[in-house]
């Protein structure tokens, strides 16, 4: 799901949200049914009153501060926000890669940098995640744990929906045509990609809360057919209080050697993908223009 909400809104940062959600919204008008790629309603709703505007309104289309919020609430925002359905969206960006970009994937362990220059490359793109911490040293790199379940839609569910304000315990409901994301969790520094059934459980009780407090009538029926349930790390990079403190950067080695560095993104990573590609294409084009 597009979501800027718990990025920092600095120039960069807002930059890469308007080309990424501009990318988003032409792909859902072009190419849904191959990318799994639409556009749709997103409701997000905070226990605590939010002061000023988000950064973000002016990006997106249709943002807006809900008049009324649902009981238990005091405030809320919707937009119109991009939604990728990652069972399609995910193999599209592969086959884009190798059979319209020629490009390869290769399966191979990286120490070490020196590895890539010493098999004759003289720019390396580092989007290595959770690997950065050990592969460019940077101690700032932490994983965020996240649960979710995906469930039938059984409810015929269309518009999104998130609420802030329980500390680090996150809820939302994203759905499919054929299925529906519930989450979540957000646990610091935590490794195992196993799921708790007890953590699944709460998820699905706090959907519930939810729905029920939006006013569906059939919300004690979320979650009754579950289809999967996945945990995967977040690749946060934590500078200053900042969980997603994103390194989009070019490094020389040596007088013709690159590392552009494109990692740190937390739960920001599919908001400002498309950005921070172009962003590390514009790096390249630079080093190749010399």
């Amino acid at each position: 799901m597009f979501t800027p909400f718990r990025a920092a809104g600095d120039d960069r940062m807002r930059r890469w949200t308007r080309e990424s959600y501009e990318t988003f919204r032409h792909l859902a008008s072009t190419a849904a049914d191959a990318t799994g790629v639409t556009v749709g309603p997103l409701r997000e709703l905070f226990f605590h009153p939010q002061p000023g505007d988000p950064w973000w309104t002016d990006l997106v289309q249709g943002a807006r501060r809900l008049a009324n919020v649902p009981a238990g609430y005091v405030d809320g925002w919707e937009a119109w926000m991009p939604r990728m359905r990652m069972l399609s969206y995910m193999p599209w960006l592969e086959r884009r890669f190798v059979n319209e970009l020629g490009g390869q994937i290769v399966t191979q362990r990286v120490r070490e940098f020196a590895d890539l220059f010493s098999r004759g490359f003289n720019i390396v793109i580092n989007c290595a995640g959770l690997g950065a911490r050990e592969l460019a040293d940077d101690p700032n790199v932490c994983p965020m744990r996240g649960q979710v379940l995906h469930v039938a839609n059984t409810l015929g569910l269309n518009e999104a929906l998130a609420e802030e304000g329980r500390g680090a315990i996150t809820t939302y409901i994203f759905p499919f045509q054929d299925y529906v994301v519930l989450g979540g969790t957000y646990e610091r520094d935590e490794w195992s990609e196993s799921t708790s059934e007890s953590d699944l459980a709460a998820i699905v009780e706090r959907c519930r809360d939810l729905l029920r407090a939006c006013g569906h009538a059939d919300w004690r029926r979320m979650g009754e057919q579950r289809l999967r349930a996945l945990a995967g790390l977040r690749p946060a990079r934590v500078i200053g209080g900042i969980e997603e403190a994103v390194r989009l950067e070019r490094e020389a080695v040596g007088a013709d050697r690159f590392i552009i560095h494109n990692y740190g993104h937390g739960r920001t990573g599919v908001t400002l993908s498309w950005g921070c590609a172009a962003e590390v294409v514009r790096l390249v084009e630079e080093v190749t223009a010399l």
